[in-house]
C-alpha cells in the first residue's frame, strides 16, 4: 500500500478538494457529577490528537467545520498568548483545547446516559486540510501528519473512509 497521497491522487483528488480527518475517542463517566465532562476531556486523546496537527511542522492550516484556521482562532482570541515559548508547544496547545472545547466549539462533545448516573462521553475532532497542502508536505510525512485519524474524501461515488 502507498502512502496517503499516493491514495489520494489514485482517487482523483485535486489539490483543491479538501480531506477530512476525524477523530472520536470516548470515557465511561458518571454523568450526574459537574465535572464529568472535563474528566472525558482528560481522559480522551482527542484534544492531544487536534494539537498534534495544530502544532505540525509547515504550513498545513486545520480548518474548522465552519472554514476557520483554527490556530489563527486561538491566536486571535488570545489563548496563546500565555504561551512560554520555553515548553512543548503541542502540550500547551492540549491544555487549552481542554479547557476552551465548550466555549470556542474546538471539539464535539456528546453524551450518552446509561442510566441514571453512568454513560459514556464521546469527544470527537472533524476537521479539514487542503489536499494540495498535504501533497506538499510528502508522502511519509503526509502520512504522520493524518496518522490515526479517519481520513474522508468525495469521490465521484461518494464519501470515501481510509481508515
Amino acid at each position: 500500500m502507498g502512502t496517503i497521497n499516493d491514495i489520494l491522487r489514485e482517487l482523483g483528488v485535486s489539490g483543491e478538494d479538501y480531506v477530512y480527518l476525524n477523530y472520536t475517542d470516548s470515557a465511561s463517566v458518571w454523568h450526574i457529577s459537574d465535572d464529568y465532562v472535563g474528566v472525558a476531556l482528560a481522559e480522551t486523546n482527542t484534544a492531544e490528537m487536534l494539537a498534534a496537527l495544530l502544532a505540525c511542522p509547515g504550513d498545513i492550516k486545520v480548518l474548522s467545520r465552519y472554514d476557520e484556521d483554527i490556530l489563527a482562532h486561538m491566536r486571535d482570541e488570545g489563548m496563546l498568548e500565555e504561551y512560554d515559548r520555553e515548553g512543548w508547544f503541542e502540550e500547551y496547545l492540549t491544555e487549552k483545547i481542554q479547557e476552551e472545547a465548550y466555549q470556542y466549539d474546538l471539539l464535539t462533545i456528546a453524551t450518552e446516559r446509561h442510566d441514571h448516573k453512568r454513560g459514556t462521553c464521546e469527544v470527537s475532532s472533524n476537521v479539514k486540510v487542503l489536499a494540495q497542502e498535504l501533497y506538499n508536505l510528502g508522502g511519509r510525512l503526509a502520512d504522520a501528519f493524518v496518522g490515526g485519524f479517519d481520513v474522508v474524501v468525495q469521490t465521484p461515488n461518494g464519501l470515501l473512509t481510509l481508515s
